[in-house]
């Protein structure tokens, strides 16, 4: 697939992305350009929220409910919007001294545009973060792209992951059934029990809508999503970062944005390992942080901007809750370390100053409150989950200098797959531009907040004395206590101040800081925008250097080119299944650690694997009895062959018409489990009907008549021959099928309570949200 043929679906993508988010957005009372940069976050938060509210309701989440909901919406921004026009409270703002952020002060460094031009569609200082921002949203999509373009399969590849087979189950799930509540996935994962579990699932709605629009399976639409989402995230809020570190809205602040939003191409661990290790939802999550804290840090100045800082919000949140520890703290040290001194508003009395300030810790109070409010149901449902994620660690070897070297210079799992990437440029930028912000804007968050990710950094890397280290795990544990995942807040920053560091850079060698006269000043500006564009271009190259590639392009072609789960053999073997008689009828077992649950995303076979983690089931369950006892199928019980034993009716129970075996597991740690293995090839209750390579598949002779099996068994039918069958006095293939009802006797099968068949489990890692 050319990449000429992708474009159109990238742009499908885009606009699944954007336009509901924008429009609901723009219609709350954010001005045409806040309402597009938000635009991505605010839209998952319709999905993700539609999702859980028509699931609730047990109505099909389909495009046409999913619009219905949106114009709901649409219709609650709409009355928030006549709201504050009824109050007067636009005429109000327009009287008062404009924010940073927003408006340019006397001191700033450039002229302003006309005031009727300030942050709307007409505004030019749009344009060269819109610029930079677009250009890393090329560079990261065309580079992620290029790797499906070069494998036969194109998008339709199955990357061969540990997590992305639960999202690609989801997203069919979500196709197929028009189900994704995130509080009903144990209806998806626990086949038997239907146990209750939570899993956020805005970002398998927001691949699932591409899919339809698109007209692609549900594992192109997964792969499709999984590269434009981040790709159109990550350098929005590198931009929105540099934006609010600098503090107002001028020429160096637009720069920064700019550089920062092409620079992010570069860093190792946030598109790249991200998309590797599968962390998928994880990374559009944080991806999304800077977009989310810049709305927020917008309400204050701007009311009316918390329904849209609410929404976008619950997008991130419901992308993956661990995410929300960065807003929060961000907005937190921001608020403490900013606000509270330069607040958004000036009063001349005290009790104004006090009121200011409620004022501001007020809307951005409500515009959190509310939207943790309404996420309440699911984030109740969610606390088995957090407890799961909070038992993680992931110490490596290090003493305790090396953890702090490596948390700055964002050296963590991985990285060594980019070792000829030289960070020192991007650091000493960085550092400049922290002194910048610390001794020109007066600027403590951003530094404070760097310091804070770079220690919970450290910390998973070797914990801390206590209680330093008990503390930092307290958001560490949030993030699975994994330094890969906790290293991407510190490389979201560093690359934003890097971006302002260059910006301060360019403006010093304009000489901006002289102040002659008002020819010398646009002079200075159009120096520094000639410079900017060159910088620009410089930083195109720098990040797109062949160091930086190859890791890219080993991050996304690994999993895409690895037979490690799921070989062309087992795709052939998947497409055999489809055909046969009753495979979509009732449901077909496997080792889950072996990635034959994968046909379900595939082809919608109903595996009762879909995902390499077991399920939530108890010992002696049909699940449990067929796992470890697939070989007594068909063997009687208590010494007469005719006899239906335990195994014989959790298959029934359970409705497994098929067995499918492909070794081996996922983590060399999991034991391959012989009795499939080996044991159905001599196990009477089921028939082997196909056979290539180590993937075989075996039909339960209970639930087929012998002419089907025979059908099934038909010369030239399975690509390698089958063993012989067993053969009546008439010369016909036997197919044994106990009969008879458990009648007592000695020798009993039922299980568990054998000791001999009733081994400990082996433990299986978790999943990882």
């Amino acid at each position: 697939m050319s990449g000429v043929e992708l474009f159109p679906l990238v742009l499908v993508a885009a606009l699944v992305f954007t336009v509901p988010g924008a429009l609901l957005g723009w219609v709350s009372g954010l001005r045409l350009p806040w309402a597009a940069a938000g635009s991505v976050p605010v839209s998952f938060g319709v999905f993700g929220l539609g999702a859980w509210v028509l699931g609730q309701l047990d109505i099909r989440y389909t495009w046409a409910t999913f619009i219905v909901f949106w114009l709901l919406t649409v219709l609650l921004a709409a009355l928030w919007r006549g709201g504050f026009l009824l109050a007067g409270r636009r005429r109000a703002r327009a009287a008062e001294v404009a924010p940073p952020g927003d408006e340019r002060g006397p001191d700033e460094l450039d002229n302003p545009p006309p005031r009727n031009r300030q942050g709307g569609l007409l505004d030019p200082a749009w344009l060269l973060p819109a610029a930079g921002a677009l250009t890393g949203m090329w560079l990261i999509i065309d580079r992620g792209l290029k790797s499906f373009r070069d494998v036969p399969n194109g998008l339709e590849t199955i990357v061969q992951g540990w997590d992305v087979h639960w999202h690609a189950s989801m997203v069919r799930w979500f196709m197929d059934e028009g189900i994704a509540d995130p509080t009903r996935q144990g209806e998806l994962r626990n086949i038997e029990t239907g146990a209750e579990m939570y899993y956020p699932s805005a970002w398998h709605v927001g691949a699932g809508l591409v899919g339809e629009a698109a007209n692609l399976s549900p594992v192109a639409a997964l792969n499709l999503t999984g590269i434009v989402l981040p790709g159109m995230l990550l350098p929005l809020s590198v931009a929105m970062i540099a934006w609010k570190m600098v503090g107002r809205g001028g020429l160096t602040a637009q720069l920064a944005a700019g550089f920062g939003g092409i620079a992010v191409f570069a860093s190792p661990v946030l598109m790249w390992i991200g998309h590797y290790v599968g962390a998928w939802p994880y990374l559009a999550a944080v991806s999304a942080a800077g977009v989310v804290v810049a709305l927020f840090m917008h309400v204050p100045y701007r009311p009316v901007a918390a329904f849209a800082a609410m929404t976008a919000f619950l997008g991130l949140v419901q992308l993956h809750p661990s995410a929300v520890t960065i807003v929060v703290l961000v907005l937190a040290l921001w608020w403490l370390l900013y606000l509270v001194w330069a607040p958004s508003r000036r009063a001349e009395t005290i009790p104004g100053k006090v009121l200011v300030r409620l004022r501001d810790l007020g809307w951005l109070a409500l515009a959190g409150g509310v939207g943790g409010v309404i996420l309440l149901p699911q984030l109740l449902s969610g606390t088995s989950a957090g407890e799961e994620v909070s038992s993680w660690t992931a110490f490596e070897d290090v003493t305790r200098a090396q953890s702090w070297e490596k948390a700055i210079e964002m050296q963590t799992r991985h990285t060594d797959m980019f070792a000829d990437v030289n960070q020192t440029p991007l650091l000493w930028l960085a550092g400049l531009g922290a002194v910048a912000l610390i001794v020109w804007r007066r600027n403590l968050w951003a530094p404070m907040f760097w310091f804070l990710s770079v220690a919970m950094t450290a910390n998973a890397l070797m914990l801390f004395d206590q209680p330093w280290g008990d503390w930092l795990n307290i958001v560490g544990n949030l993030h699975y206590a994994t330094p890969h995942r906790l290293v991407m807040p510190v490389a979201l920053f560093t690359f934003a101040a890097a971006g302002v560091g260059l910006a301060v850079l360019i403006r010093l060698i304009s000489l901006a800081p002289v102040r002659m006269n008002t020819t010398w000043t646009r002079v200075s500006v159009a120096v520094s925008v000639i410079l900017g564009i060159g910088a620009g271009w410089g930083t195109a190259v720098w990040a797109t250097r062949d160091s930086v590639l190859e890791g890219a392009e080993w991050s996304i072609s690994a999993p895409l080119s690895d037979d490690r789960m799921v070989s062309q053999i087992d795709i052939r073997a998947f497409d055999w299944l489809a055909e046969q008689p009753g495979a979509y009828e009732g449901k077909i077992f496997g080792e889950p650690a072996d990635g034959h649950g994968w046909m379900y995303a595939y082809n919608g076979l109903p595996s009762v694997a879909r995902h390499y983690l077991w399920p939530d089931v108890g010992r002696g369950s049909a699940t449990d009895l067929l796992y470890w006892h697939p070989n007594l199928l068909g063997v009687g019980n208590h010494g007469d062959p005719e006899q239906i034993n335990s195994v014989d009716k959790a298959a029934e129970a359970l409705d497994v018409r098929y067995f499918f075996v492909s070794p081996w597991s996922f983590w060399g740690f999991q034991e391959p489990r012989f009795e499939m293995i080996d044991g159905l090839w001599t196990t009477p209750g089921v028939t082997p009907v196909y056979r290539e390579g180590n993937v075989a598949v075996f039909a339960v002779n209970q639930a087929f008549t012998d002419e089907e099996l025979a059908q099934m068994r038909a010369p030239g039918n399975s690509p390698e021959e089958l063993p012989p069958l067993p053969l009546d006095a008439a010369g016909d293939p036997v197919f044994p099928r106990p009969t008879k009802p458990e009648q007592g006797g000695e020798g009993a099968l039922e299980t568990p309570g054998n000791p001999a068949l009733d081994p400990a489990p082996v433990e299986i890692p978790a999943t990882r949200p």
